[in-house]
C-alpha cells in the first residue's frame, strides 16, 4: 500500500532551488566569506579530531592527465 508523502516533501529541483535561495544574488566577496567560514570550520574539526597531523598529511595523487601536462610545460620551459 502506497503511503502519502508529508506536505513538506518537494521534488528535487524545488529542493535545490530552495536550498540555494540564500546564496542567489550574493556578491563574490560575500560568497568568499562563506568559503572562509567553511574552511575554518573544517580546520576546527580536523584539530578537534586528535588526528590533525594524520589528516593534514593526506595527499590525493595527481591524475595522469595532470602529470602529462606538467611534463609538457616543464619541457617547454626548458
Amino acid at each position: 500500500m502506497a503511503r502519502k508523502l508529508p506536505g513538506w516533501v518537494v521534488d528535487e529541483a524545488t529542493s535545490i532551488v530552495e536550498e540555494m535561495a540564500p546564496f542567489v544574488g550574493r556578491t563574490p566577496e560575500e560568497l568568499w566569506r562563506d568559503t572562509e567560514d567553511c574552511a575554518k570550520d573544517a580546520m576546527w574539526a580536523v584539530r578537534a579530531s586528535g588526528m590533525a597531523e594524520r589528516v593534514l598529511a593526506q595527499e590525493d595523487p595527481l591524475p595522469e592527465s595532470t602529470l602529462r601536462a606538467l611534463a609538457r610545460l616543464r619541457k617547454q620551459a626548458a
